[in-house]
């Protein structure tokens, strides 16, 4: 896992699938920021550690996801460090049953299959209307950005480096997507939109670059979002079951997995921007018997 210089202090340590910040205390402690993917990240990133002979004093947490949240438990294990997160992902993070709250489409059991590795208890616990917070001896930012999760925020290093977390993705991933990760769409846009109000002089976004600049990616951001939005909408004929609805629109743009998990998460996104739907006044639902309806307004 290699190891990238940002800004003064803040360095981004390369994983598979994210960047993952690293904020240097002096010339030994260290604080992640995010942890990466259990089954990918694990061994490259303790590896990291251990081979430039860092001490791991703290972890603050974006969001709980597991690409994200992966190795928090473990590493608090290994080195004996601290983990911060906002208050709503700190409970969810708690077990696989909670847990649960970010793929509601898993059953119980499942949920405890895939994740239990990836629960952790939160030894500091950031309010959701935290600006900021001292932890390992130094003063980060806290940027509330709810939307992608519940309790989703940005971090800002002592040396003024914001770490966006999920709250952006990069262009190529926006290039590639089929289809964005948004609990609370509404939220999402929101907290988007706010972006603009920052002033720093780097930027990381997990997946997976780092700029000086993001006006124009909050943007492209959005577009998405309300691109996917009507691209949904469009795959609605009157009477549909949510069944029916989410098949025509993977049908369209080609979402063929038998994987469970990721089905889940296509089914929970998809689930969330009928909701959005819903409550914008685009679509009603109507009720046959026990059977939800959609039906365009």
């Amino acid at each position: 896992m290699e190891l990238q210089h940002v800004y003064q202090n803040t360095y981004v340590a390369v994983a598979t699938t994210a960047l993952i910040p690293v904020y240097r205390l002096n010339d030994t402690d260290i604080v992640l920021l995010d942890t990466g993917y259990a089954r990918l990240d694990r061994s490259a990133l303790t590896k990291l550690i251990d081979s430039n002979g860092f001490h791991l004093k703290g972890i603050i947490c974006s969001h709980a996801h597991f690409d994200h949240t992966g190795n928090t438990r473990y590493l608090q294990e290994r080195y004996g460090c601290l983990a911060a997160a906002q208050i709503i992902e700190a409970g969810i993070s708690v077990n696989p049953d909670a847990y649960r709250a970010n793929y509601v489409a898993l059953t119980y059991g499942k949920s405890r299959e895939l994740f239990l590795e990836e629960c952790f208890i939160a030894d500091v616990i950031i309010p959701a209307d935290a600006a900021s917070l001292d932890f390992c001896g130094v003063r980060f930012g806290i940027l509330q950005l709810p939307g992608h999760s519940a309790g989703h925020i940005g971090i800002i290093t002592p040396d003024g480096v914001a770490y966006l977390g999920d709250c952006l993705i990069s262009q190529s991933e926006i290039d590639c997507a089929k289809l964005p990760t948004s609990m609370f769409i509404a939220r999402d846009l929101e907290s988007k939109c706010s972006l603009h109000k920052l002033q720093c002089p780097a930027y990381i976004i997990a997946h997976k670059e780092v700029l000086t600049d993001i006006h124009d990616l909050i943007d492209g951001n959005i577009a998405f979002i309300q691109a996917k939005e009507q691209e949904i909408l469009d795959c609605l004929c009157d009477g549909m079951t949510f069944s029916d609805w989410i098949y025509a629109f993977c049908k369209k743009v080609n979402i063929l997995t038998h994987n469970e998990l990721k089905f889940s998460i296509v089914e929970r996104n998809f689930s969330n921007f009928a909701a959005y739907l819903v409550d914008t006044g685009k679509i009603e639902i109507r009720r046959d018997f026990c059977a939800k309806k959609y039906y365009r307004v």
